[in-house]
């Protein structure tokens, strides 16, 4: 086979990473159906993000106004029934099939459906909100490429996109996208700073940016871990020229 497009290019270099290395395909799902069903699991929870929660408390993410929302990669869907419980439509998008079961059986209110959001056609879009916590930090260098343009298509003008990722220098590989490429393995992930999100998402307005914020911040349950940074931008409407 010879490469004449960029999505075969992109399908090539899929298999420089063996294994789960690149974890948002399907081939990976097992593994998170693994961890997000393992009982005693941070991620076998019900709480939703810290950084939510504080982003609604503190008036930057309007959840009130929000009518259609997605969550990529929503596991168990925690934070998708957080969103729903303000009244908006939410769509919970995974590639395990068993964690997806799982969150349907959690509560009503979110459609939750299995879709790779790199490779694949999200319906319903677009959203007035996305969120990813977890998913982006999982990804081969070369599949930014797909997620930010799977992206550009489901948020809608005006729309918030945040997100949560490993922090560069406490969870994740620093090592340089040539290197990861070449070795063909991720270990846990990429770990990212304020910046470098800043820039990969700059045709967004940014809004927030800083690690998780703590529980000790919060009189309600959350979901947090201090090895996390976050993020939230909105998506420039035409009417903001």
């Amino acid at each position: 086979m010879r490469v004449v497009e960029v999505e075969g290019l992109l399908d090539l270099l899929d298999e420089v990473f063996e294994g789960r290395a690149d974890a948002t395909s399907r081939a990976a799902s097992e593994h998170w159906n693994g961890i997000l069903l393992r009982e005693g699991h941070p991620l076998n929870t019900d709480r939703p993000d810290a950084s939510l929660v504080e982003w609604h408390r503190s008036g930057l993410l309007p959840m009130e106004k929000v009518a259609t929302a997605l969550d990529v990669g929503c596991g168990l869907g925690r934070n998708s029934r957080w969103m729903a419980g303000f009244g908006a439509s939410v769509t919970g998008i995974d590639i395990a099939a068993s964690a997806l079961e799982a969150a349907r059986g959690r509560g009503e209110g979110v459609e939750f459906r299995e879709v790779d959001f790199l490779r694949e056609v999200v319906p319903g879009g677009p959203f007035e909100l996305v969120y990813d916590s977890g998913c982006f930090h999982h990804l081969a260098p070369h599949r930014r490429i797909s997620y930010l343009k799977s992206l550009r298509e489901v948020l809608a003008p005006g729309g918030y996109f945040g997100i949560c990722t490993f922090t560069s220098g406490l969870m994740g590989s620093d090592e340089p996208d040539d290197v990861l490429m070449r070795s063909g393995r991720l270990g846990e992930g990429v770990g990212y700073t304020e910046a470098e999100l800043a820039e990969m998402f700059s045709w967004l307005d940014p809004i927030a940016a800083g690690p998780m914020p703590g529980q000790d911040a919060f009189d309600v349950p959350v979901f947090t871990q201090d090895f996390l940074t976050v993020a939230l931008f909105r998506n420039p409407a035409e009417d903001d020229q």
